[in-house]
């Protein structure tokens, strides 16, 4: 019996973009199992947990568990998507490079959005957030917006905007 490669959908965009909610339309599309880390998140500290000093400590860890977890998805030969920002190229080349390594497929999505646009969002939701959305001031977004690298044309990816 020919197995089929399991793929894994991997989302890549910045803070407000909608990557979220393109994983959730993804997952109605595809039947692939989602992996939101920041829900996980939110579920255990809740959504002002930003603000907490300690919040990149809690954020590696439950990344680390999301990406083991989505492994795991894989392995079983079910399709993943990995709904995590992936905002710099050397995540984005070592999630691939792990996927491939797994026997899965990967495919990239880039939710692009203006950084205008993408600010208004999280400001705007913040003032009154969801229960599934992160608080997040105007000035921490400015503040994690210089960690955001866009991927470049070399990346293949499928745009989404």
């Amino acid at each position: 019996m020919n197995k089929k490669q399991p793929i894994a959908y991997v989302i890549c965009g910045f803070i407000g973009s909608g990557k979220t909610t393109f994983a959730r339309k993804l997952e109605k599309e595809t039947g692939a199992i989602r992996i939101t880390k920041d829900e996980w998140i939110i579920k255990i500290y809740g959504n002002k947990i930003t603000s907490d000093k300690n919040f990149a400590v809690y954020d590696g860890k439950i990344t680390k568990l999301a990406t083991n977890i989505a492994f795991k998805i894989l392995e079983s030969g079910k399709d993943v998507i990995i709904d995590e920002g992936f905002w710099v190229k050397s995540q984005r080349d070592d999630i691939k490079k792990k996927i491939l390594n797994a026997g899965a497929k990967p495919i990239l999505y880039y939710v692009e959005c203006s950084v205008e646009k993408m600010r208004e969002r999280v400001v705007s939701r913040s003032k009154n957030p969801p229960i599934d959305s992160f608080e997040i001031s105007g000035e921490m977004f400015d503040k994690y917006l210089k960690y955001w690298e866009s991927p470049s044309e070399d990346e293949k990816y499928i745009l989404v905007n």
